[in-house]
């Protein structure tokens, strides 16, 4: 039991050290990566490197549009449902992102390390790097305009935290699609089914009580609990904040150690 406790302690370690240290040891490489993810993304393009920061923000007019002015959605309180979505929205936008490119991961980059060295623990930070600074940059605006100067501050640490939390699921999904390559087109259709079930598009009092199960069962929904109550200050409970913990601890060895175990196969099977 020791020698256990042990080994997942030690590979919880290395899952948080070790992309960090390559991170620090092959920082020019990641720069060049992360200004070739820029070039791709805009190049040919009028507006160049403004595109991957007008896109979410068009998303958040096209929001207001529909939701404030065609719909007209306010509560009671006098708090406008259209904060509340945003408010949820641009993270989940954000999460929704980052997983569907990491279960293509090992295939969209496969170039760079067929036939060369490449450190692969790269890669989640990597697909991280972009969503985080675009969408955390826009939600900094938002909050800014919307809540004043320090909600928006604490906003930034929204989208860091996101990212860190995902980082088993960015270690196990690349793998699975990898060696199961049906469950790559699958990953779409299970984010819209965990979004219905989050508390995203609706407040979570609207489930009905026979439903309410699912957010115990969903650690998504304890995070958006968590962002509503930094930017909203909506109530939060212990619980709230201990579930994704306890997920994210359980996964984060495990995953790393699939990860690693799965590296020297990978070239075979590309």
């Amino acid at each position: 039991m020791i020698r256990i406790i042990t080994a997942l302690l030690r590979n919880t370690r290395d899952a948080l050290w070790q992309p960090l240290r390559s991170a620090l040891r092959q920082r020019s490489l990641l720069a060049v990566l992360v200004r070739r993810e820029i070039r791709s993304r805009s190049s040919g393009t009028l507006l160049g490197g403004l595109w991957p920061l007008l896109q979410p923000a068009l998303q958040v007019l096209g929001f207001w549009f529909l939701f404030d002015v065609i719909y007209g959605m306010r509560l009671n309180t006098g708090s406008s449902f259209l904060q509340y979505l945003l408010v949820g929205m641009l993270p989940w936008l954000c999460i929704a992102e980052v997983l569907t490119r990491a279960s293509s991961m090992l295939l969209e980059f496969s170039p760079l390390y067929r036939r060369n060295p490449f450190p692969l623990e790269l890669l989640p930070l990597l697909i991280m790097v972009i969503p985080t600074v675009v969408y955390g940059t826009i939600y900094f605006l938002f909050c800014l305009f919307l809540y004043g100067p320090a909600v928006a501050l604490a906003s930034l640490l929204i989208m860091p935290t996101l990212m860190l939390w995902l980082l088993p699921l960015c270690l196990l999904l690349p793998v699975l699609a990898l060696f199961a390559k049906d469950f790559a087109q699958a990953v779409p259709f299970l984010l819209m089914v965990i979004l219905y079930g989050t508390p995203v598009l609706y407040f979570p009092t609207m489930l009905p009580a026979s439903a309410q199960f699912l957010l115990w069962l969903n650690p998504f929904a304890d995070l958006m609990a968590l962002i509503h109550g930094v930017v909203q200050g909506a109530d939060v409970q212990a619980l709230n904040l201990l579930r994704p913990f306890l997920v994210w601890l359980i996964l984060l060895a495990p995953t790393w150690l699939l990860f690693r175990r799965s590296l020297p196969h990978v070239r075979e099977l590309l």
